[in-house]
């Protein structure tokens, strides 16, 4: 009977799975740094999204400022000036060619744009003026938007959310009343900003001082 020889495998056998297994692991950690770079990345672009909003609409309070000090200066002062972005014939409209001479504003940079729109009432704001009330333009905008105005606007690095100088309670703006119950300590004396509002305007609104008294 023929004795069947077992062979021996060759010392290189099996070596090739050894940089088979570096590759594999190689492309995890790739894959590994592209999910996280990805995420970072997604971060970055929603931060910078809202600093172009916060500057835009920084931008639209200026133009809409400068309305306002056109027709002070044809002898309108806040309360005779005509707010109604419907009415755009009148000398005293805000909105009119021969009046403030500016557009209405686009409600895009909005918290919903859908359903939310710009608010023009007239609200006491401290140390601003006398005691009677200004003239001012809000919308309702998103927490990292109003947080970017106030950076930009005003050097406030705090979040509105959690920030109690930025919140209070100032009126139901959006039927556009005459008057408020408080005012952001923080805002106080500011022209534009961004703040937390409290009871029935529930949300944070960008606001811009078009006239004071």
């Amino acid at each position: 009977m023929q004795r069947i020889r077992a062979q021996r495998l060759h010392r290189d056998a099996g070596i090739a799975i050894g940089p088979i297994l570096f590759v594999v692991a190689i492309l995890g950690i790739l894959a590994a740094a592209i999910a996280a770079g990805s995420g970072s990345f997604t971060g970055s672009s929603n931060t910078e999204a809202a600093r172009t909003k916060a500057a835009a609409l920084i931008q639209i309070g200026q133009n809409l400022k400068v309305g306002a000090d056109r027709l002070s200066g044809l002898g309108y002062d806040a309360d005779t000036i005509n707010i109604d972005p419907t009415s755009t014939t009148l000398d005293n409209d805000l909105f009119s060619p021969s009046g403030g001479g500016v557009g209405a504003p686009s409600i895009t940079m909005a918290n919903t744009p859908a359903t939310d729109v710009w608010h023009y009432t007239h609200l006491s704001v401290t140390n601003m003026g006398t005691t009677a009330t200004e003239l001012g333009a809000f919308l309702r905008v998103a927490l990292p938007v109003c947080d970017q105005i106030n950076a930009r606007a005003n050097a406030i690095t705090g979040t509105a959310a959690g920030t109690a100088g930025l919140a209070a309670d100032v009126g139901d703006l959006a039927s556009n009343p005459s008057g408020a119950s408080s005012w952001p300590a923080l805002l106080a004396g500011m022209p534009t900003g961004c703040f937390k509002a409290t009871g029935i305007s529930t949300g944070y609104w960008y606001y811009q001082i078009m006239a004071v008294r």
